[in-house]
């Protein structure tokens, strides 16, 4: 999100991911961003706990690939990463970790259909394409984000597997419904739903009207596994880690990318609840730090920025 903190002195180009253009128009920065953490976590890592993405790299535009081979480089982003957006880093270790997880969990089990609730450069289908059997898989992102995908895939000349349809959607204009259905998915069938690094950048009433989608699944083993932040007022981001300066590190540099999306703490289950929905499993940032951040030693890799939570979900028959 804040390439105004990577310092590698690039000069903008006509096609810069900090174009002017509306979200429709240009492929999504906030992906791009999310393969650039990736990127640096494989580099410095190259395992499945910590640094899994080994394809993050073919997203990002040629002068990042080439200033990321560089250990100083890379030591110099994390730097900038740790002092703007603190916990940020770590969080998209365990972020990746966790619907890794949940990712090949599902097609271990055969699940008949996986949906991708805005992909953006999501590769799981492409890592992990050997585990697949049948599970067909539905990518759902704009259209101008989808092309910019295909090409770099094209590019690094890496096949999209027969199981997976990439969906071109305006999550303003068109209806999830109509754009899935049309493109093959049945909502009669177990189906997981990946709503990854999404749900905070929406407006309530966008977030009611996925979840919604979801709640009338004709199955009731539907899963949606999803991440979100907690309502922290002003004078109590202190006590969680990195809020603080992460939200004025948005409102200094990107305040088009508020996070406009929360949810009180503690009242997850009964905001589901009210929405057809019910909780499956919930993690903390503790949690979350003690599940995907723990080296082999039993010592903290770091904190997470201290207010995202995740969550799993189905729809409930009794509501």
């Amino acid at each position: 999100m804040f390439i105004q903190m990577v310092d590698y002195k690039i000069k903008k180009r006509k096609d810069s991911i900090l174009s002017k253009k509306s979200v429709e128009q240009k492929p999504s920065q906030t992906a791009m961003f999310t393969a650039l953490y990736r990127v640096v976590a494989h580099k410095e890592f190259k395992n499945q706990r910590f640094g899994s993405d080994y394809l993050a790299e073919h997203f990002l535009p040629a002068h990042f690939k080439f200033f990321i081979k560089f250990k100083k480089i890379r030591a110099k982003t994390k730097m900038k990463f740790n002092k703007f957006v603190p916990g940020m880093y770590e969080y998209m270790l365990a972020r990746t970790a966790y619907f890794d997880s949940i990712f090949k969990d599902a097609l271990s089990n055969n699940i008949p259909q996986i949906v991708f609730l805005g992909a953006g450069y999501d590769t799981r289908a492409y890592r992990f394409a050997p585990l697949n059997n049948t599970t067909k898989i539905f990518e759902l992102d704009i259209a101008t984000t989808q092309n910019r995908k295909k090409k770099c895939l094209k590019k690094a000349r890496i096949d999209i597997p027969k199981q997976v349809t990439l969906v071109p959607i305006n999550f303003n204009k068109e209806a999830l419904t109509n754009v899935l259905e049309n493109a093959g998915y049945k909502n009669d069938t177990k189906t997981l739903f990946i709503w990854e690094g999404v749900s905070y950048y929406l407006e309530p009433e966008s977030v009611d009207a996925t979840l919604t989608f979801v709640t009338h699944s004709l199955h009731e083993e539907s899963v949606i596994a999803f991440d979100y932040t907690i309502s922290i007022s002003p004078e109590n981001m202190d006590n969680y880690y990195g809020v603080k300066k992460v939200t004025e590190s948005i409102e200094k540099h990107h305040p088009d990318e508020r996070f406009k999306f929360t949810i009180d703490e503690g009242k997850i289950e009964s905001f589901l609840d009210q929405r057809g929905m019910k909780i499956i499993r919930h993690m903390d940032n503790r949690e979350i730090e003690q599940t995907f951040l723990l080296n082999e030693n039993g010592s903290l890799l770091g904190q997470i920025t201290g207010h995202f939570r995740f969550a799993m979900a189905s729809p409930n028959p009794k509501s």
